[in-house]
Parts: C-alpha cells; sequence; structure tokens
C-alpha cells in the first residue's frame, strides 16, 4: 500500500471523503516516513501547517506491519487522532488494524480508591455517586470520557492513584483495573496512542529499572509536536520534591499504616507508634517548607522559577529541618518494611490484606524515593544539572534538571531500538534544523531530514502587520499603547481575536485595560481551555486574551478566527534557571548563547502563534506582532525568516483596513 494509493488524488481516502483535497505535500511526508520505517532510518520532518502530517504518517505506519507508537504533546491531539483519524483509516488503509489510546494511570478512575473514597464518608457527595455510577457503564475509565467534572475538581483526586501508588498485581481489584484491561490491550495493538510525557516517564523507568517499563515492547515511534521533546525529557530525567509529593506519602501512609477495622486491628498491633512516625513526616515537611518558602520568596520565586542557593538546605535552621525530616522518613519506611512483611507460610491471607502489605512495601518505597531525591537537590553535586525552586499558589517545588538532554535522546531514543519520526510544524528557524538537531542530539549522519511547505497561498490569505511606532516593550509605556493599537485591530476584524501574551502579569493588565471592548470578551483561566476554546467558536465576534497555552494546539479554523494579535517576541527570560544554564554552557564552549539559545527558540515559539491563524485553504486573516524590535533590530530577520516567505506585511492600519476590506481573489 503506497501513500498514492490512499492519499492521491483517484486514492482511497479521495473515494470516501467528499470535496477531499488533493495534498502532494502529505504525499511527499508519507513516502519519507515509509522509507524510515522500512529502512530503520531516523526522520525529522518539518510538515508546514495545512500539510495533514497525521495521516501522512498514520497511512504508512498502518502498512508497514510493524509495531508503531505515536506520542503526541498535547491530550487534545491524542483524542483527535483516536476519535478522528483512526477511524476515517480503518476502511482505507486496505488491512485489519488494532489501535489504543494509553495514557498515565492518573487519566484513569482507581476502582480501589474509589471504593475507599465511598466506604470513608456517611454522606457520599454528589459528583463522587455520579463518579460510581459512571464507573457501572465505562469500558476504559478514562478521565476524558467525563465531561461534567471539572479540570480541577478535587474529586478526582481522591478516586484515581499514580504510579508511585498503585499496587500492581496485589491489588484486589487488578484484574478489572482500567489500567490493567488498557495496557493489555496495548500490548497486542498495531497502533498505541500515547503522549510525551508518558513516554519518557517509560524511558526514565528503562534507565533506572532495567527490566522495568510501562509501554510494550515497539518497532517504531512517531513523536508529533516534537518541538516539545527537550521540556519533556527535562521534566523526566531530573528530581523532584514538593509540597504536594510529600502530601500525598502523609496521606497514604495513613491508608497504609493508620486503617481502621478488623483487618487493621490483627495486623497493626503497632498503630500508636505508626500513628507518631507518619505525624512526625507531616510536621517535618511543613516545618521544612515553611523554611524554604520563606527563603525562595525572598530570592523572587512567587514571580517564577529561580536558582537555588548552594546553601539552601545546608546551613543553620534550613540544615536542622532538613535532617528531621530525612530521619523522619527513614523511620517511617523501616516501619513500612515491617509492616509489609510476608504473613508466615501456613497464614491465609484474605486479596485485601496481600493488598494493604503491597500498600506499605510502596510507602516504604516512596519514603526513601523523597529521601534520595532530596539529598540530590541538597547537595547539588551533579555539575551536569541547574538546581531551582519555583513558589506556587498550591505549594513549593524544588527541582534538579539536566542542563542539556541532547545525549538523553541520543542514547534512549536515536539509538535505542525503535525507529523514530519527529515531526512537528515548528522544528526549523531560518530553514535550518540546526537549533532542534542541537537540543535532541540529532547528529546529521544518524537521522535524515525532511521539510514539506504549507500548501497554503499565504500571499492571498494572511497579512503581517508589524508596527514601528510603538515603545519597544521594556518601555513602561509599551502595555498601554499595545492596548490601545489592540482595540483598533479588534475593530477591523469586528472581533474574532486571540490575543496572545508572553507573560501571565501582561494578560492580568492588559485583560483590566482591554475591559472596555465592545466584543465578547474571553481570558484563560476563567475555565477549562478545551471549554474555553468551544465557547470561543460558539460566540460570535468574541475576543480571547491567553499565554503560553493558547501558542501553539489550538485549532479553530473558519471565519472564528480573523486575526492573531502577539504582544511582545516570545523570548524565554534569560533569568530562568533552566535557560541561563544553557545560555552559560553555550558561553563556556565559546558560542554566542542568545544566538544559539534565545534566538530560535523564539522563533519557533513565534512560529507556534503565527500558526494559530490559517488552518485551511478558505480562511483569511490578520497576524500582528506590536514588538517592533522585529523590524527595528537586526535579529528581526531570524524571526521573519522563520514565517512564510510570501507573506504580504504592513506597518500602517490604513493599508491593513483596505486588504481586510477587499474580498479575497478565488
Amino acid at each position: 500500500m503506497t501513500a498514492e494509493r490512499v492519499l492521491g488524488p483517484s486514492g482511497t481516502l479521495a473515494q470516501a471523503i467528499p470535496h477531499y483535497e488533493d495534498r502532494p505535500e502529505q504525499r511527499a511526508m508519507s513516502t519519507a516516513v515509509a522509507r524510515a520505517l522500512d529502512e530503520g532510518r531516523p526522520l525529522l520532518v518539518e510538515a508546514g501547517t495545512g500539510t495533514g502530517k497525521t495521516l501522512a504518517y498514520l497511512v504508512p505506519a498502518l502498512a508497514s506491519g510493524k509495531r508503531v507508537i505515536v506520542s503526541t504533546g498535547t491530550r487534545t491531539l491524542q483524542d483527535q487522532i483516536a476519535r478522528q483519524d483512526v477511524p476515517l483509516l480503518r476502511g482505507i488503509v486496505g488491512r485489519p488494524f488494532t489501535a489504543v489510546t494509553l495514557k498515565g494511570v492518573s487519566n484513569y478512575v482507581c476502582r480501589r480508591r474509589l471504593v475507599e473514597a465511598l466506604g470513608t464518608r456517611g454522606e457520599v457527595p454528589t459528583e463522587l455517586a455520579n463518579l460510581a455510577e459512571w464507573v457501572d457503564d465505562t469500558t476504559t475509565g478514562d478521565r476524558a470520557e467525563v465531561e461534567w467534572l471539572a479540570e480541577d475538581a478535587p474529586v478526582w483526586a481522591d478516586v484515581t492513584t499514580t504510579p508511585d501508588t498503585r499496587l500492581g498485581p496485589r491489588c484486589p481489584y487488578f484484574e478489572s483495573c482500567f489500567v490493567t484491561l488498557a495496557r493489555r490491550r496495548a500490548e497486542k495493538a498495531d497502533l498505541i496512542l500515547v503522549n510525551h510525557h508518558l513516554y519518557f516517564a517509560d524511558l526514565s523507568l528503562r534507565a533506572a529499572y532495567p527490566g522495568a517499563r510501562v509501554l510494550p515492547e515497539h518497532d517504531a515511534v512517531v513523536f508529533d509536536e516534537a518541538h516539545q521533546l527537550e521540556d519533556v525529557a527535562t521534566e523526566h530525567f531530573g528530581a523532584k520534591i514538593s509540597t504536594q509529593r510529600l502530601g500525598l506519602l502523609v496521606r497514604d501512609a495513613r491508608a497504609a499504616l493508620l486503617g481502621a477495622g478488623p483487618l487493621f486491628a490483627k495486623h497493626r498491633p503497632y498503630h500508636a507508634a505508626a500513628e507518631e512516625l507518619v505525624m512526625t513526616v507531616e510536621r517535618a515537611s511543613i516545618g521544612l517548607f515553611a523554611r524554604l518558602r520563606e527563603a525562595l520568596v525572598q530570592g523572587g520565586a512567587d514571580a517564577g522559577r529561580v536558582p537555588l542557593r548552594d546553601d539552601l538546605l545546608t546551613v543553620g535552621d534550613r540544615q536542622d529541618a532538613w535532617f528531621r525530616l530525612d530521619a523522619a522518613l527513614e523511620d517511617l519506611a523501616r516501619h513500612a518494611d515491617l509492616e509489609a512483611q510476608p504473613a508466615p507460610p501456613d497464614t491465609d491471607e484474605t486479596p485485601e490484606e496481600i493488598a494493604q502489605r503491597e500498600h506499605a512495601a510502596s510507602v516504604a518505597r516512596r519514603a526513601r524515593g523523597v529521601r534520595d531525591d532530596l539529598a540530590t537537590i541538597a547537595e547539588q553535586r551533579a555539575a551536569a544539572h541547574v538546581y531551582w525552586g519555583e513558589v506556587r499558589p498550591h505549594g513549593t517545588l524544588l527541582c534538579a534538571s539536566p542542563v542539556d538532554v541532547a545525549d538523553i535522546v541520543r542514547r534512549h531514543v536515536v539509538h535505542a531500538a525503535p525507529t523514530p519520526v519527529f515531526t512537528s510544524a515548528t522544528l526549523t528557524t531560518a530553514g535550518s534544523f540546526a537549533y532542534t538537531r542541537a537540543r535532541l542530539g540529532l547528529d546529521e549522519p544518524d537521522v535524515d531530514e525532511l521539510v514539506v511547505p504549507s500548501p497554503f497561498d499565504y500571499a492571498r490569505q494572511a497579512m503581517l502587520y508589524l508596527p514601528r511606532d510603538l515603545p519597544v516593550p521594556a518601555d513602561p509605556g509599551f502595555l498601554p499603547a499595545a492596548c490601545a493599537r489592540i482595540a483598533e485591530l479588534v475593530a477591523i476584524t469586528a472581533g474574532r481575536a486571540f490575543v496572545l501574551f508572553t507573560s501571565h502579569r501582561a494578560l492580568r493588565d492588559a485583560h483590566a485595560r482591554l475591559a472596555g471592548l465592545p466584543h465578547p470578551l474571553l481570558v484563560q483561566g476563567s475555565e477549562p481551555r478545551a471549554a474555553l476554546i468551544d465557547r470561543f467558536r460558539a460566540t460570535a465576534g468574541a475576543v480571547l486574551l491567553g499565554t503560553g497555552s493558547f501558542w501553539e494546539g489550538v485549532d479553530v479554523p473558519g471565519d472564528a478566527l480573523s486575526l492573531v494579535v502577539m504582544d511582545k517576541l516570545p523570548f524565554a527570560p534569560h533569568t530562568d534557571p533552566v535557560v541561563a544554564a544553557r545560555m552559560k554552557r553555550v558561553e563556556e564552549r565559546g558560542g554566542d548563547p542568545f544566538a544559539a539559545i534565545q534566538l530560535p527558540a523564539a522563533a519557533l515559539a513565534l512560529k507556534q502563534g503565527f500558526g494559530r491563524l490559517i488552518r485551511r485553504r478558505d480562511d483569511r486573516g490578520i497576524v500582528a506582532v506590536l514588538d517592533p524590535r522585529i523590524v527595528t533590530r537586526s535579529y528581526g530577520r531570524a524571526f521573519l525568516a522563520s514565517l512564510p516567505p510570501a507573506l504580504p506585511r504592513t506597518s500602517s492600519l490604513e493599508p491593513l483596513r483596505r486588504w481586510w476590506a477587499t474580498p479575497a481573489a478565488p
């Protein structure tokens, strides 16, 4: 089965879809992916917006006869492939296949935790009762099915589990567990849909514990939205301690060691001692993190990530607090080990008693894991890591992150057995893969590359507005002037706009200044992202204000979106500890850190923001970048070179109004 037979103008897809649009770019990508899978050669593909890259890799993946994992950057794309693309291809590719979606364990309801939650409450809350009713009907247990439950609903944490707390085969609900069933389906599937976080969680687990794995063995992996891989790899190959992690450990230690009823009366003779141990860990955690939070706030961590002082945990009362928590965790781990000891051979244990022992063993492992990670962060001995902290509204976070993940990706992905394909609409800057190759360790001899341009006619469909008369972003007058210009732009298109900001502070300030717009104003954070996008599509003339998560992965084709405004060039702050460490490493090697790190990363982010506008051949609209540096600074050429070459542009509003008022040529 060739790309031509399925994706060509007379192919099976054209016969199945009314008004099918032939895309030569899609066939070119599909042919390259088929060759990569056949030859076992890693491939790097930038596929411009509108290429149809999903079908371009799914068709050869399904035709290859290999087991292929597709890893996406977002759950939105993962669900889209499962709900739209896979059903479309079932009668088209010419061979039967099985496809499953696999997510992290926290995306599935846990039957054990649900029973525990129901059993510990007198009057069952409505949301919990509704979840129990849903579990009786669902075949997947997937959180995505529960559309009526808010994304941040606390009840979900009560009925799900984590990789640390999952009991595995010793759980009395193991055979009916939704995670178990999903993984068993994946073991038999031809196509497995995951996201980057799950894929790299599996890689880090395999690296730490040879023989352990979450995902089934596979022949190839396609990373869609591959521009996110560096950040995901950074997160999964480091150490992380948070108030949330410690809070969950204390909660689960109580459940494992301090439960009520005959089970605990029989097997927990040292209940009072266990209670004191758990309370000691809780008190020590609160004490340490109160001191850490105070020190981090003084360092500015309430406004973002800050580097950790090398003596943060090794001097004075903070060191004493660390040692108290370390000792308390070890005492808890030893006690949990004792509770997890197997019963004598002649003892008949119930499934619940076996599960309780496994739960205690899990608490012991996790307590020691927290000790190890806390020591790693406190001692800061690994020169290849950067140590940072952040104070968030609901907790405090300490991390040790690898400065460079290129070697990690090279060893665990490029040189591993599965053939990798990396694809995204934004992998090149100024036509070169150099930045992506350097960040992900994709050496030229080892990895082939292909650039497939967008089929859209940007010369006809879009106009780029680059004003020269606004203050630079560092000027206090920038935001008031930018908001006034946003109001003028929104008036041209009668709303129907995304206004994208590079910081939450700018979003808040702009929201206050734009509150008087004569258009429905939607603001990020007011409701879940998916619901906000649905509201935007359904609301005539709406204006949506958003930050980072709206710069990519949002698809609003048609007339609902006619204007995308970006306030500033999206440079990552050089004060961010991870960015600063990477820039320092480039400088130490004699390179230019701005040109090697900040500039190409910002160009890719701008390219993502630009890609929100034109989603199909009949779309038409305006992209505005209000940061005058794109035309007044020499580095602005790098941003412009990353946008479509035929894109017309203007720096004045009047030509923009005329262009918008003139119907597009057919």
